[in-house]
């Protein structure tokens, strides 16, 4: 398993993360002893429960295995897309029937606390966002956003941008 050679980025942590724990979970190896390693190269290791615990919840929510892409090709899956869209969103995506709808909650619990713990690695204080919205866009959304978040993407980091 080789780390995704990108800058430190939401997205590149939470891809690189994701990756890991799929190869990690496939080989039936230790997970968070795993995950810790390759989050702390990029000073993250203690993401690694959040993420464990966030993409073994979204299985079960949805009944369906999370299909990670090879950790040498840049290239995104449609289960890494939704996993970025997700963390971007308020609220879990409408899924036509999820296999453990008694999981929502839950699922949402692991979204919140992956994203805490996110803005930590990347910087950011709870409550201080530094610098405009376009940069700090993805992994912020919090309950109560949903109308801000749910008008057009450049319409809401205009708006963000003007406050």
């Amino acid at each position: 398993m080789s780390a995704i050679a990108e800058p430190l980025t939401p997205e590149a942590i939470i891809v690189d993360a994701a990756r890991c724990w799929r190869e990690t979970v496939d080989r039936h190896r230790p997970i968070l002893p795993t995950l810790f390693a390759r989050l702390e190269m990029r000073g993250a290791g203690f993401l690694a429960p959040a993420i464990a615990a966030l993409l073994a919840i979204h299985e079960v929510w949805s009944g369906r295995r999370f299909t990670a892409g090879d950790t040498t090709v840049p290239i995104l899956t449609d289960d890494e897309r939704t996993l970025l869209d997700l963390l971007e969103a308020t609220e879990p995506p409408a899924f036509p029937l999820p296999a453990q709808p008694g999981l929502t909650g839950p699922l949402r619990i692991a979204l919140r606390s992956t994203r805490i713990l996110l803005r930590r690695v990347i910087g950011h204080d709870l409550g201080e966002v530094a610098g405009t919205a376009a940069q700090n866009a993805i992994f912020f959304a919090v309950p109560g956003d949903s109308a801000l978040l749910s008008q057009d993407r450049q319409a809401t980091l205009k708006t963000l941008d003007a406050a």
